[in-house]
């Protein structure tokens, strides 16, 4: 989820609801001073650069935030000007408002043009699977060159929770409504009289000077805290409110890396709130759902809960059998129910006769069922997928999922949304992942143990027999454990049926480009209670090279033929000598490739490619390669031990993955 040029620039705490008001009227401005010392020789490399943005939030005792934001923005280059071409600030009418006060062009030849209110258009947003009747606003700006400044003016209040897509840092500041007190109820945070934000500091282009102001009433006490950096700051007080700012300057543009973690963990960042802690924040996320009655059931949901419960003998087999049916009837689509929607979980009997829901609704209908099938101690979970949760109790989660409590303080986690067509209840790919439980006592930050590479285990066993003429044909049965396998699994389910043979034949032209599959086959993909296998059958006409006496090939094996983007993410992470950031995997990995290959009676082996063991804290690879009769062996094997990679330990990884590479690669060599 990374954090988009448009959206670090434009965005005032995670999302900005903007709406049009009459424009500002007057002489124009003159251009800032500031701007001259902003040049494409000063910031080589950059479209644009942020020369200031100020941002000042009000709260009121509600927690209700006023937000007053200006940017300035110089562009230097052609695609700086496009970018900035169409402004786009998207909104929820159910609970935010905003105004445009002004946006400002200023050329670099020293004219300077206000855009006319007609440069604003109102728009229902592109809308794909959750249609909640969002919409945006879209400014047009007038032609821009190189060296011309656009500055931005915009002031806004209400709200938008995050526990839903990309929303970083959303808290009850952001959003807005229109200027005035008049029928600002439902604009003040569902979380009432609090106000959390996360504001970052560093984007996609170099910054000059950001600020953030927040100005509180004196009874209410703000925690913070500075992650990845440092921030200058000031805090002041009268009689009435408490006053902090901080600011930083001379912010370079962020260099992203391949497969790197979150924006959100590497950015300078601020966290704030006026919730006390996460225990507070957990109960409300409980009593906001239970005050809803939200997890009630009919008798026509525990009477489906009992049949598909019938005849199972244990809690978990039971639990297992009802996370199956919640996730693969409750399709992933957003139908609004209004108010509440975002931070309320859908009622169970809404989403039970819908069939319907986003994560946190498919959640509600699986605690539902849960609660109907007698686990009644089940309750909503908030995590953060693909990031960390930092221990200030800001709204900074984008999915829901369940936790039932199996013993007194003890909690088993259970994710419908992943779960379709998965053996596991709780992915590994959310492990590590830090969550809190809405539970009536009231819950800390807690989070998940990493998963041992083991768990995501890929096994390929290959046999073979290579003719004299060198043509060879083969059998390789694949299995694998938890998102590894998962994967597999998805190739087969996700994918039009017409389809699956062409994933299979690109599978086996990683052996050569004249392999041919011959046959395919599988476990029942189905049946996530049995174990998948998959079975490939193939010849390669010509694959070892003979010349009179001699043969050389590399074991088909060592190929690594399941290389993709969601299997090997981590050989896309290995592309320099060095990182600046941490790399973010999908989950851990082990693979395991064993081979036997039949030779022409009389073959031994001459030479082998070298096999240099690689151990480290990150990362393990060895391989070894033997004769066994006739038979040419083959063992070898990569661990990637952890989801995320310290950048200090890219170097174990980039070994291990290039020593994996380079093995597959290699040519034996074979004579008589």
């Amino acid at each position: 989820m990374r954090l988009a040029a448009t959206r670090l620039a434009l965005a005032v705490a995670g999302v900005l609801w903007i709406c049009c008001v009459p424009w500002a009227r007057g002489a124009a401005p003159k251009a800032p001073e500031a701007l001259k010392s902003v040049t494409a020789e000063k910031y080589p490399g950059a479209d644009a650069v942020v020369v200031s943005e100020d941002v000042h939030v009000d709260v009121e005792e509600s927690g209700l935030s006023h937000v007053n934001k200006t940017q300035l923005v110089k562009v230097l280059t052609e695609a700086g000007a496009a970018k900035y071409a169409t402004l786009r600030f998207d909104y929820d009418p159910a609970s935010s408002f905003a105004e445009v006060k002004g946006v400002t062009v200023f050329r670099a030849g020293g004219a300077v043009e206000q855009l006319p209110a007609d440069r604003v258009f109102d728009l229902p947003q592109p809308q794909e699977m959750i249609y909640w009747g969002p919409r945006m606003k879209v400014v047009s700006v007038p032609k821009l060159q190189p060296g011309d400044a656009v500055e931005i003016k915009t002031y806004s209040k209400g709200f938008v929770i995050a526990y839903l897509g990309g929303g970083i840092g959303a808290g009850s500041g952001s959003g807005a409504t229109e200027a005035g007190g008049a029928g600002d109820d439902k604009y003040i945070p569902p979380m009432k009289g609090h106000y959390y934000d996360v504001v970052y500091f560093q984007g996609e282009m170099p910054i000059v000077k950001k600020s953030y102001t927040i100005v509180l009433p004196k009874d209410k006490p703000l925690q913070a805290q500075v992650f990845h950096g440092e921030l200058a700051s000031l805090t002041s007080f009268d009689d009435k409110n408490l006053t902090y700012t901080w600011w930083k300057e001379n912010v370079p543009a962020l260099e992203p890396e391949p497969h790197m973690v979150e924006d959100s963990d590497v950015v300078t960042k601020l966290v704030l709130a006026t919730v006390q802690n996460w225990p507070e924040k957990s109960r409300w996320f409980f009593h906001v759902n239970e005050d809803a009655n939200t997890f009630a059931f009919n008798d026509a949901i525990k009477a489906k809960a009992a049949e598909i419960t019938k005849g199972l003998a244990t809690d978990d087999a039971k639990r297992q059998a009802l996370l199956a049916w919640v996730s693969r009837q409750i399709r992933y689509s957003g139908i609004s129910m209004g108010k509440g929607e975002g931070y309320t979980l859908h009622p169970g009997i809404m989403d039970f006769n819908d069939r319907a829901g986003v994560c946190k609704d498919i959640a509600g209908m699986l605690i539902t069922m849960f609660r109907a099938a007698g686990y009644e101690h089940t309750y909503p979970a908030m995590t953060m997928a693909g990031a960390s949760v930092e221990n200030i109790p800001a709204d900074q989660f984008n999915h829901c999922v369940v936790a039932t409590e199996v013993a007194p303080n003890q909690y088993k986690l259970y994710d419908p949304t992943w779960c379709p067509f998965s053996p596991e209840i709780w992915s590994s790919a959310e492990k590590p992942q830090n969550y809190v439980i809405g539970s009536p006592r009231g819950e800390e930050l807690m989070e998940t143990p990493p998963a041992p590479a083991s768990d995501n285990f890929i096994k390929l066993v290959s046999e073979g027999t290579v003719a004299e003429n060198g043509d060879l044909t083969g059998t390789m049965v694949i299995t694998g454990g938890a998102y590894s396998e998962t994967n597999i699994r998805w190739t087969l389910l996700n994918s039009p049926a017409a389809t699956v043979r062409g994933t299979f034949e690109q599978w086996i032209t990683a052996v050569s480009p004249r392999a041919e599959l011959l046959s395919y086959d599988s476990t029942d993909a189905l049946n996530v209670n049995l174990p998948l296998r998959v079975t490939l059958k193939y010849r390669v006409p010509g694959y070892a090279m003979v010349y009179g006496k001699t043969m050389a090939l590399t074991p088909p094996a060592a190929r690594n033929i399941l290389s993709n983007r969601r299997l090997t993410d981590f050989a896309g992470a290995v592309t320099g000598k060095e990182r600046k950031y941490d790399i973010f995997l999908r989950a851990t990995r082990e693979f395991t490739f064993q081979e036997t290959l039949t030779l022409p009676k009389g073959y031994r082996l001459k030479q082998a490619p070298e096999a240099k063991k690689v151990e480290g804290p990150s990362a393990d690879w060895s391989a070894e390669l033997s004769m066994r009769g006739e038979q040419l062996v083959l063992s070898e094997k990569l661990s990637v031990k952890k989801k995320i990679i310290p950048a200090s330990e890219y170097a174990n990884l980039k070994d291990a993955v290039d020593s994996m590479n380079q093995y597959g690669a290699a040519l034996s060599v074979l004579s008589r």
